[in-house]
Formats: C-alpha cells, sequence, structure tokens
C-alpha cells in the first residue's frame, strides 16, 4: 500500500509539477515564435512613402500624421477620435487562486487618411496587432463613462474593484503603419492581409522593432523559465513512480 502512495505521489508530481508546466513553455515557445516572425516581416518591409506606394509590391511601411476626419467616431474633425479600445480587469479573490482576470476589451474604429508629406492613402484599421499599441492610459472616470458609451459597454457589468486601459488615435497624432497597399473603391490604401502583419502603432521608429524584439525575448525566457524546471520536476516524477513500480515487482 505505502508503494502504491508512493507511485500515485510520484505521478501527480510529474503531472502538476511537469506536465502543466511544459505546457505553458509550450504556449510561450510558439508566442516567441510568432513575435520573431513579425519582428522579421516588419524588419523587411519596405520603407516607402505615400506618393511611392505601389498595390502588390509586399508589405510596406509608412510613417505620418492621421488627417482631419469629419467622419469620427468622435470629436471635431481636428481632433476626429479614429480608433478606441478600452480593456477592463476585475479583481478575484478565492481560496484557488487571487488576481486580475479580464472582464471586457472592445475596440471600434473608422478608415482614416494617413497624411505623411508626399500625399495621403487611407488606412483601414481592422485586424491591427494589439500588442503593439504601447501601453495606453489609465483614464479617469469622465473617459470611462465616454468609452463606455461609445463601445456599448454596458455599466451594468462594472462592478468590483476594476482597473482600466484606455487606447486612442486621433487626428493629428504621428503613427506608424505596416501593411499591404491595395487600390479599392476608395482608391489607394492600406490594409491587412491574411498570413501578414498589420501594425497601426503609435511607436515611431526604430522603437517599433525594439518593442517587438522585446515582446519576442520576455516569451522566450519564461519558455525556459518553466520549461527547464517542468522537465525536470516530469523526469523526477516519473523517474520516481518508475523505481517505485519495480520495487513493488521485486517485492512480490
Amino acid at each position: 500500500m505505502t508503494e502504491t502512495v508512493r507511485i500515485i505521489a510520484f505521478l501527480g508530481i510529474a503531472c502538476f509539477c511537469g506536465i502543466l508546466p511544459l505546457g505553458f513553455a509550450a504556449i510561450l515557445f510558439f508566442t516567441s515564435r510568432k513575435r520573431g516572425q513579425v519582428g522579421s516581416a516588419v524588419g523587411a518591409a519596405r520603407k516607402t512613402t505615400v506618393a511611392a506606394l505601389k498595390p502588390g509590391a509586399g508589405l510596406a511601411r509608412l510613417q505620418g500624421r492621421i488627417a482631419p476626419s469629419a467622419n469620427a467616431i468622435d470629436g471635431s474633425a481636428e481632433n476626429a477620435l479614429v480608433y478606441l479600445r478600452l480593456k477592463v480587469e476585475v479583481y478575484e479573490s478565492d481560496s484557488d487562486s487571487s488576481g486580475w482576470k479580464g472582464l471586457t476589451d472592445k475596440a471600434r474604429n473608422i478608415p482614416f487618411q494617413l497624411d505623411d508629406g508626399s500625399g495621403t492613402v487611407w488606412v483601414n484599421p481592422d485586424g491591427l496587432d494589439k500588442q503593439l499599441l504601447g501601453e495606453g492610459v489609465v483614464p479617469n472616470d469622465d473617459q470611462v463613462q465616454a468609452a463606455c458609451i461609445l463601445l456599448g459597454i454596458s455599466p451594468n457589468i462594472l462592478r468590483g474593484r476594476l482597473r482600466f486601459q484606455l487606447w486612442e488615435f486621433r487626428s493629428g497624432q504621428t503613427v506608424s503603419v505596416v501593411g499591404a497597399a491595395s487600390r479599392g473603391q476608395n482608391g489607394l490604401g492600406i490594409v491587412r492581409v491574411q498570413g501578414q502583419p498589420f501594425v497601426v502603432s503609435p511607436l515611431l521608429g526604430p522603437v517599433l522593432e525594439g518593442k517587438i524584439s522585446t515582446q519576442s525575448k520576455l516569451a522566450r525566457t519564461w519558455m525556459l523559465v518553466l520549461g527547464i524546471p517542468g522537465a525536470l520536476m516530469l523526469l523526477c516524477g516519473l523517474g520516481g513512480a518508475l523505481i517505485s513500480l519495480i520495487s513493488v515487482l521485486l517485492n512480490r
């Protein structure tokens, strides 16, 4: 009976201290790989101007100001809101685990024109890489209320200990755009192509590549932090269970 308990204990160690960390490490491996691919694609994107844009020439990278827009989510043309995202987390505490958990994360956007001095091009933010929006800001109560109205978030869900992050793009703001040039009904535009990165970000110049590199390295570091001890615990657990099993069989 004692050896049976030991076998079960070792298998429990292998499962909870080995397999679970290895599962998280596998997720982080693919995350690191994906961010690395995004970084390579963004680095290889052709830096160009609106005047030199050509449809079908692969990923293009531009930098410019968001032009005034009369058709805005909110605000005047000179201060037009063209992209809005609000992320809400709630703090939950129970016997198993405590911490911040996602409550809602909603975004709304409209196509806008990017002006880089050489001309303007339409940018449709649908499908942009949310991991490259920067850290966002902590909104005040008025900003939270306004964002909830614009995004259709019911105030009835905003209960408990909450924290908020807000992202906005407005006319006059300088942004980086990485995407594919395409000609549509409104003329030349930058859009998302399936399987390719699509970036609309306040991060400019080399800061953008630096952010992607940091994300990839962070995921890789946590993969090793979880994966190496997880692999060791899995081997120890399985090894201990095997030794106990052999001991049981030999003593019969």
